[in-house]
């Protein structure tokens, strides 16, 4: 059997009161710094980076010359190294590239995918060519190639191309009640 103690227990806080402070910013604008990093931040930072590469000095580097041999063999040993991605691989392998006086080196890619697929990696391989050539004044130039496209014409397309330069067939065709 258990016997239960039924009192009442009341409890009586002492309230304390604290004065009132009228803040001087609204409360809204209020940040937390929750993190130490931050978007901008880094944004910045990569900015200032980006800014100190291309700020160098370039005159007190080395220009050593640049031949077409060097530059190809350097091309092939790049794209050796991505077959291990064989879309990559096939993309680049197409595109080509040749020396121009004034150590500038001339890209001609086959399509606009071509293209972005290198922009993927445009300073990895500006850098890795830099150093092997031992030429760090090399500049770059692109082209992509203009390509015919072939455009498959259903008899309609062909008709409606053809009153173009010969709005006459309009009348010969409603006069004999043809169809195409």
């Amino acid at each position: 059997m258990k016997i239960v103690d039924k009192t009442k227990v009341t409890v009586v806080e002492k309230l304390t009161t604290k004065p009132i402070v009228k803040s001087t910013t609204p409360l809204g604008n209020q940040t937390k710094n929750i993190s130490f990093l931050s978007i901008k931040e880094s944004l910045h930072k990569a900015s200032q980076k980006e800014e100190t590469v291309t700020n160098l000095d370039i005159s007190k580097k080395d220009k050593d010359d640049l031949t077409e041999d060097q530059v190809n063999s350097f091309w092939k040993a790049y794209l050796e190294t991505l077959k291990n991605q064989p879309v990559l691989y096939s993309v680049l392998n197409t595109t080509q590239c040749t020396v121009k006086p004034n150590h500038t080196i001339f890209f001609e890619f086959p399509s606009n995918s071509a293209y972005d697929e290198f922009e993927n990696l445009r300073e990895d391989i500006f850098q890795k060519l830099k150093k092997e050539a031992n030429n760090y004044s090399i500049n770059f130039k692109y082209q992509i190639k203009e390509t015919e496209r072939t455009i498959l014409l259903t008899d309609k397309d062909k008709y409606e191309k053809m009153v173009k330069e010969n709005p006459l067939l309009k009348k010969l065709r409603n006069d004999f009640r043809l169809d195409f």
